[in-house]
């Protein structure tokens, strides 16, 4: 049993959280695990070409940095994006609100209670677009996209 699982439960056996909570934990939990397995190291000749590589709604986002001393490249799981909306189902209502003044406070006008799954899914199909491409004086090249 995996830890997550330990932990939902324990929390469903302490009287923190509803069985109807903990079945939507669970089914976050269960969803992520199956729908992405867990991503592997990519090398540099792996990587995708980018959003226009594929008609296909994206699946990760890449983080790739070239060209100075250092190399990064990473590659982020958008099932998290999907699995974090089905968890924040278990936020109070009153725990939302103090979230949402608090990132209206830093500049953003979001309000958390109303983001749907068909809206994660439309932000996702979205990604299939963007591509950020940065290359600095020094010949340091970052390139952020979805594939």
């Amino acid at each position: 049993m995996s830890e997550d699982r330990k932990r939902i439960l324990g929390m469903l056996a302490e009287g923190k959280i509803t069985a109807e909570e903990a079945e939507t934990l669970l089914d976050a939990v269960h969803s992520a695990a199956v729908s992405e397995p867990a991503p592997e190291p990519v090398s540099s000749d792996e990587w995708p070409e980018g959003p226009s590589a594929t008609g296909a709604t994206p699946r990760f986002l890449y983080v790739k940095v070239t060209g100075g001393a250092d190399k990064v490249d990473v590659k982020i799981p958008l099932a998290v994006l999907r699995a974090g909306l089905k968890l924040t189902s278990l936020i109070p209502s009153q725990a939302l609100d103090q979230i949402n003044d608090s990132i209206g406070e830093h500049g953003m006008s979001i309000d958390l209670n109303n983001i749907k799954p068909e809206d994660i899914e439309t932000l996702i199909e979205s990604l299939r677009e963007m591509e950020i491409n940065v290359q600095s004086d020094s010949g340091e090249h970052v390139r952020v996209f979805c594939a």
